[in-house]
């Protein structure tokens, strides 16, 4: 509550009278009168109070004006740092055509000190050059030496980026070129150390070896490892002394062994017996024969047949290969050291003939490959105009020069491999010989095989007799130019057998073959047989 009062104030109360520390205040009235007007008390405590909250103002104010003063300050920093790493990273670009090396600047150890770029590049390029061409790596062990230089190596350094360097850095700075190498180039070298300072491995051989009757054995050698450097390692190696500047170093290298690619596992798989058969001639006659016969051409038919074995002995047919009959062993004639035997002439007779006899290897020869038969295909082959004695009907392959050959090819993926031999034969030693032809190659499944079947299909006697006259011979003589045969009709087939049984009968022989047979054809003597002249009475 104001108190109001009117006129003068009483000046005789005090406020100490009253206790009251109240100021009065005067305040003109709406009529323009001075009042007074009682204010309000406020003890100590109050103003204590409100001057600790100002001096707490104050202390606030002062903290947020530093604290941002502070974050003023530290994005001020950050700012200045991002500009200066960002005018670090960026190089200084400078002109290589114009600018000049600042003082005091030496690439490889060369003063290029106030000077440009090209006043420089020759000498520091030569210097370069003379460098490379001197590296020299030695690889030594107690197997092999050998040395690789830097141009083998394709070595190279990085002058160009060096001299850009330079010429942007600052004074008093010594630069070094760093050398790389041609990784293809050292492997290359290295290749090459192989191939003359390695020892290569030796593949697993095969010799056949034969017995005195000509029989061939399979002698199966082992192959042995060889060695030589490690391409990797001895590559890391190197490129580890290179950045070591080990520019002549002498390093041991790490040597590889190398195995053979052909083991005797691997020849047997390849060079297995497939295939082997014989058939028996005769190399002295007995007393049925003629003289002739006897001493000169069953001799020499021997000799023939032998001679045309020698010749298809040890023969390669490579995969794909066409092998010929007539090719190898070549026209039998005279020159050509063939004998003078009995052979087939007039398709009902023999007559004696320049390698005579030689289709009894011709037919060993096809007999055999017939129990090989998914490994070959018959190019070409002739039966005889009447059956052989050597072989069953249908089995036989006969050959002339210059117009009958036996062919064959090899349609394996592998070497096929004739051997064939003469030997003696156990039931007539002292005038038959044995003929065998064996085939190696490619072993076939185990437990397979192939055989050959003959089955005839007709057999017919022969026409009459055929008998002329000669006047050559005495009467009562006669002459038989050829027996009498059969006209004979065959049809073979080769029969797929499995563990001994058969499974199937895959191939039947182009044919079938019929051998026409003929009449009994002889001469007989019409010439007078000579009246014989009395000896005279020998005299006393």
């Amino acid at each position: 509550m104001y108190e109001k009062y009117s006129g003068l104030p009483d000046t005789t109360k005090s406020a100490s009278q009253n206790g009251d520390r109240s100021e009065r205040r005067p305040v003109r009235s709406s009529n323009g009168q001075m009042e007074y007007y009682q204010a309000p008390n406020r003890s100590v405590e109050q103003t204590s109070a409100k001057r600790a909250n100002a001096r707490r103002a104050k202390a606030r104010k002062r903290k947020l004006i530093l604290g941002g003063m502070g974050v003023a300050f530290l994005v001020i920093v950050v700012v200045a740092v991002l500009v200066l790493v960002k005018s670090c990273s960026e190089p200084i670009v400078v002109d290589p055509a114009t600018a000049a090396f600042r003082s005091g600047v030496s690439i490889n150890g060369m003063d290029v000190s106030g000077k440009t770029a090209s006043e420089v590049r020759p000498q520091l390029e030569a210097n370069e050059s003379t460098f490379l061409e001197r590296i020299a790596i030695t690889l030594t062990s107690t197997e092999l030496s050998a040395t690789i230089t830097g141009p083998e190596m394709s070595a190279t350094t990085n002058l160009d980026e060096i001299i850009e360097q330079a010429l942007a850095g600052g004074a008093n700075q010594s630069y070094s070129t760093t050398v790389s190498i041609n990784e293809a180039a050292l492997a290359t070298r290295i290749d090459a150390i192989n191939q003359t300072s390695s020892k290569p491995p030796v593949d697993a051989s095969v010799n056949m070896e034969f017995s005195s009757s000509g029989k061939p054995t399979p002698q199966y050698i082992e192959g042995t490892p060889g060695y030589g450097l490690d391409v990797a390692s001895t590559t890391e190696m190197i490129k580890q002394a290179i950045a070591a500047g080990e520019y002549q170093a002498t390093l041991t290298p790490a040597l590889t062994n190398i195995a053979p690619s052909r083991t005797v596992a691997d020849i047997q798989a390849s060079f297995a017996l497939l295939a082997k058969f014989t058939t028996t001639y005769d190399f002295k006659g007995t007393a049925e024969d003629t003289e002739e016969q006897r001493t000169l051409y069953i001799p020499n038919r021997a000799f023939n047949v032998e001679k045309a074995a020698s010749i298809i002995n040890a023969n390669v047919i490579k995969p794909g290969e066409t092998w010929s009959f007539n090719k190898v062993v070549g026209d039998r004639t005279e020159d050509n050291g063939w004998a003078l035997a009995q052979g087939i002439f007039g398709g009902d007779r023999t007559t004696p003939q320049y390698g005579g006899g030689v289709c009894q290897v011709s037919t060993t020869l096809y007999n055999a490959l017939l129990q090989v038969y998914p490994y070959i295909e018959i190019v070409q082959r002739e039966f005889h105009s009447f059956p052989s004695t050597y072989v069953e009907k249908g089995l036989d392959a006969t050959v002339d020069t210059n117009h009958i050959d036996f062919q064959f090819i090899n349609i394996t993926d592998h070497d096929l491999y004739i051997y064939a031999y003469s030997s003696e034969n156990k039931m007539s030693k002292s005038r038959k010989r044995d003929l065998t032809v064996v085939i190696y190659g490619q072993a076939l499944p185990e437990g397979h095989e192939y055989k050959t079947r003959v089955v005839v299909v007709s057999e017919e006697p022969p026409g009459p007799d055929e008998i002329t006259e000669s006047n050559k011979l005495f009467i009562g003589e006669e002459k038989i130019l050829a027996p009498a045969r059969n006209k004979i009709t065959v049809d073979v087939y080769i029969d797929h057998y499995v563990n001994g049984e058969v499974v199937e009968e895959i191939y039947r022989v182009p044919g079938p073959d019929v051998y026409p047979g003929n009449p009994l054809k002889k001469q007989v003597g019409i010439m007078p047989t000579p009246t014989p002249e009395v000896s005279p009475t020998p005299s006393p």
